[in-house]
């Protein structure tokens, strides 16, 4: 079964812990996710609920055009909305609370818990009654009746006013978009009933596409997390699987992507309007790879960003390789620099320029939006006609070696 199999169809909620239930819903309709990111296999809205005793309550939410099937989960678990108290609002992003205004005037008993940056950007976003929404303190404990919420300010991953709620009694940690990652849930709900190799390759482009920036702050969070002693038997995020076998792995990868322990690995991203610039590209290629290094080599015009993001989060070294396009650089490549100077991606990584071109340079464009992005440009920064000369092909073969000795004090990839 893939994701387009699953259209129409409503696998029902599952219990994920005692008294804790997946209410999630697959999105096997939209093609982009934020409008950017391709998800040709999906993407699942986790949302959840937390019964007590004395009452339910409901873990964010999905995006709207599924607010249907959501709340008929929800429905099913707590039978009565009447007896849902709170919807937590983890993170305000439409595709996690796009369905709340539905919810709410369904749930007439239900107050909204939000962080306190949260309740003050909340009414941007939604229309909820001022009289509705209760603004939660950092560290907060709410009892439901033998289950108890505490909340967790996270701010940054990747708003402002993120937080994450943990279930006292049961070691459930609602993560958000922390250790989150593309792909719906065709299989199964839990770490151990997919792929998980897949779901973590995925984990990897959903970091890179929507985390990456906040590296820092993923850091913060799980060094609050594991200094406030929080046992987590069970990590529920806001995307993908949830994870009850294979926690320590998650938040591991996610770490690791945060402060890169880079190798000897270089992405070549290049762009070709006639094959000629290709020729350069796959010759520095194999010249990197001939000293040792692990080489992805990427044509910009033919792979979407996200995949080239994917790709350079894990590598030491970014060489572009790219044609003067209307005096400046060809706009595919140009667009990969473009994300990698808006998610800060430089972090210790170097970044090579190789430029043809027949009448005019458009190489310090690059330079300057690369340096900003936070790379350390390795000189020397190539610039040749398009009809290469013995003496450009030096030049080439110069920075591919200067490239090949700079990766070579990163050590070899596993």
């Amino acid at each position: 079964m893939n994701c387009s199999d699953l259209r129409g169809l409503s696998p029902g909620p599952r219990q994920i812990a005692s008294g804790v239930f997946w209410a999630g819903v697959n999105d096997c309709v939209k093609d982009l996710f934020e409008s950017l990111w391709p998800i040709p296999d999906g993407v699942s809205y986790n949302a959840y609920v937390v019964v007590g005793s004395e009452g339910a309550a409901v873990i964010d939410g999905v995006d709207e055009h599924l607010a249907y099937e959501y709340v008929e989960k929800v429905r099913e678990i707590v039978g009565d909305l009447g007896r849902v108290k709170y919807l937590v609002v983890n993170h305000l992003e439409p595709d996690h609370h796009a369905s709340t205004p539905r919810l709410l005037d369904l749930a007439r008993n239900a107050s909204v818990l939000v962080s306190s940056v949260g309740a003050k950007i909340i009414g941007s976003l939604y229309r909820v009654p001022e009289d509705r929404i209760v603004e939660v303190k950092d560290g907060e404990r709410v009892d439901l009746g033998g289950r108890t919420l505490r909340f967790v300010y996270t701010p940054w991953l990747h708003w402002p006013e993120t937080m994450m709620t943990y279930v006292e009694e049961e070691g459930v940690l609602f993560s958000c978009d922390a250790f989150g990652s593309f792909g719906a849930l065709v299989r199964g709900i839990f770490d151990d009933e997919v792929d998980l190799e897949y779901y973590l390759e995925e984990a990897k482009r959903y970091f890179s596409n929507i985390v990456l920036k906040y590296s820092r702050n993923v850091l913060e969070a799980i060094d609050k997390i594991e200094k406030l002693g929080l046992e987590i038997r069970v990590l529920a995020p806001s995307h993908g699987p949830v994870y009850r076998k294979h926690v320590d792995k998650v938040v591991s990868l996610y770490r690791d992507l945060s402060q890169p322990k880079l190798c000897a690995r270089a992405t070549v991203v290049y762009g070709s309007m006639y094959g000629r610039t290709e020729e350069v590209a796959r010759a520095v290629a194999e010249t990197l790879e001939r000293s040792g290094a692990s080489v992805n080599l990427v044509d910009a015009a033919r792979t979407h960003p996200s995949y080239s993001l994917r790709l350079i989060v894990e590598s030491a070294a970014v060489v572009f390789v790219f044609p003067t396009y209307d005096a400046s650089v060809f706009p595919p490549v140009r667009e990969v620099m473009n994300y990698l100077y808006v998610k800060q991606a430089g972090r210790g990584r170097l970044a090579a320029i190789l430029n043809t071109f027949s009448w005019g340079p458009s190489a310090r464009e690059a330079v300057d939006v690369l340096s900003r992005a936070g790379f350390q440009v390795v000189e020397p920064v190539v610039t040749t006609k398009s009809m290469l000369s013995p003496e450009d092909r030096k030049k080439i073969e110069e920075l591919a070696e200067r490239v090949s000795s700079e990766l070579r004090r990163f050590g070899s990839c596993a």
